[in-house]
């Protein structure tokens, strides 16, 4: 009698844990099958108080593309910045997940760049690049950067650096600030550098700042209100949320960023005075290869 009961119940425990093991694995290929989507966000970047007499420029913005777990397809998400018609394209970091995606993100970039000739396409690095690629250590980041911008011609790595790019037919630049990651750089160094570029801004520039983690805008955020340039920040690192969870409980319980803590997590949002920041959901995935409650995103972003 005992025997049977046994044999009826290892029989239930069996048919339970295939049950659950068929449930996970549809809910792995659904969050899987995320993966592969892809959406373009257009969003209108007016800050607080600007008086608008000119057109805009259409920036074109990727980030967090984490080779080798990248699944949108290149040829759709060059196909999407082409698509829009814009003035220049600016990745916000986290171009590999670690050594092994290397080659895979310089055939994409190579890619990009042929494919966009004419356009600038501007670079910084984030947190997996310097870190988890390249260890930290300056001479390998050099080399790496070196390997990004040997892509094309047009292909440029900003290292808390400034570029100006003309926008054909607008009569403004843009004047691009971009960050190195938050792991190789320090709050003085940001500060300093944001100085240096709201002062080439001028008049007929208008200021986009170009970073991996938008943490560095708590570093900026009093000089960016004392200054008289209003600006636009451009960041990633979150992926939006790579798997949803309520009550942002992602941030709050699981990582020490202390902007998604607070709420800033995907989208776009008037930051502080002179200032809007828009956050991309980002194009690959870190760790799994999996989305829920978000997509990977091309970002077009008007100026």
């Amino acid at each position: 009698m005992e025997n049977a009961i046994l044999a009826v119940t290892a029989a239930r425990l069996g048919i339970f844990l295939g049950a659950c093991a068929v449930v996970g694995l549809c809910v792995f290929l659904v969050c899987y099958s995320l993966t592969k989507r892809l959406k373009v966000t257009e969003v209108f970047a007016d800050v607080k108080g600007t008086e608008r007499t000119e057109g805009y420029a259409r920036i074109g913005l990727i980030s967090d593309l984490h080779f080798p777990m990248f699944e949108a397809g290149r040829e759709r998400v060059v196909a999407a910045l082409e698509k829009a018609d814009v003035d220049a394209v600016m990745v916000a970091g986290d171009l590999c997940q670690n050594g092994r995606g290397v080659e895979q993100m310089l055939e994409f970039m190579r890619f990009l760049a042929a494919e966009l000739r004419g356009k600038t396409v501007l670079v910084v690095t984030g947190n997996h690049d310097a870190h988890h690629v390249c260890g930290e250590k300056e001479e390998e980041i050099a080399e790496y950067c070196a390997k990004i911008e040997a892509c094309g011609n047009n292909v440029h790595v900003l290292r808390n650096e400034v570029e100006r790019v003309p926008v054909e037919g607008l009569g403004f630049d843009l004047v691009v600030c971009g960050f190195d990651d938050m792991t190789v750089s320090n709050a003085e160094t940001q500060n300093e550098l944001f100085e240096r570029a709201a002062a080439e801004t001028g008049e007929n520039g208008r200021l986009v700042l170009l970073m991996h983690n938008p943490d560095i805008m708590a570093n900026i955020k009093e000089a960016v209100e004392k200054s008289a340039v209003k600006s636009l920040t451009l960041a990633g690192h979150t992926h939006g949320g790579q798997i949803y969870m309520p009550f942002n409980l992602e941030f709050r319980l699981l990582r020490n960023d202390e902007l998604p803590k607070k709420g800033y997590v995907y989208g776009l949002y008037d930051y502080c005075a002179n200032n809007v920041l828009y956050i991309t959901c980002g194009l690959g995935q870190s760790f799994l290869p999996i989305r829920l409650g978000t997509v990977p995103e091309v970002a077009v972003v008007n100026f």
